[in-house]
């Protein structure tokens, strides 16, 4: 329950997420069988859910795995699923999922890399709803040597083309400072356009 709670508020504002996306604690016998931050998401006729499971805890990895669950007018494999990525020593921040007749675009925050002092990043992804291959990759760095990205969150307009994402940072990006990001993907599905970040 606090888990979706939790997805709740990361996914309305902004200004709550530096709430969002930190490791938590557990035994990692509970972890190993623990599938956590659970969200969903329609495209096509069909419902998908993201998760968030711990694979080994010496050293700890964690996979994000985008499940084909149904759906009343769903005409593709129930079951089927695929790890969207691997993440290193720390869980990943809080997916985001959403989805539209398009595909379905996901977002989380990540380490990038297997050394302790290695950058977290956000990751944005969009996924073809049918093959459940990755058709493009967005990811948002912060400037080099600058900080990392601390929490983000993902999410498609009213109309399934654009994808908003925002959150918290202790870095620069684009050479600016500030707590807070933000920025859009016009055209997520159907073209290759950066997004245009902004810092407050």
């Amino acid at each position: 329950m606090m888990n979706k709670l939790t997805s709740v508020v990361c996914l309305g504002s902004a200004l709550a997420l530096s709430a969002c996306g930190g490791p938590e604690q557990e035994d990692g016998a509970e972890l190993a069988q623990q599938s956590a931050r659970l969200t969903t998401a329609t495209s096509q006729g069909c419902d998908y859910e993201a998760t968030t499971v711990q694979i080994t805890t010496s050293p700890p990895q964690y996979n994000v795995v985008l499940t084909r669950t149904g759906g009343a007018s769903c005409t593709l494999t129930t079951g089927a699923s695929v790890v969207l990525e691997t993440v290193p020593l720390n869980a990943p921040g809080t997916v985001s999922l959403s989805g539209s007749s398009l595909g379905l675009a996901v977002g989380f925050t990540m380490k990038n890399g297997w050394s302790g002092s290695a950058a977290t990043i956000m990751a944005v992804r969009a996924v073809d709803p049918t093959t459940l291959s990755t058709t493009r990759n967005g990811d948002i760095y912060c400037d080099y040597m600058t900080g990392s990205i601390l929490t983000g969150s993902a999410g498609l307009n009213s109309t399934g083309t654009n994808l908003s994402v925002s959150g918290t940072k202790a870095c620069k990006i684009n050479g600016r400072s500030g707590t807070y990001w933000y920025g859009t993907f016009t055209d997520f599905f159907t073209s290759t356009t950066a997004p245009v970040i902004s810092t407050i």
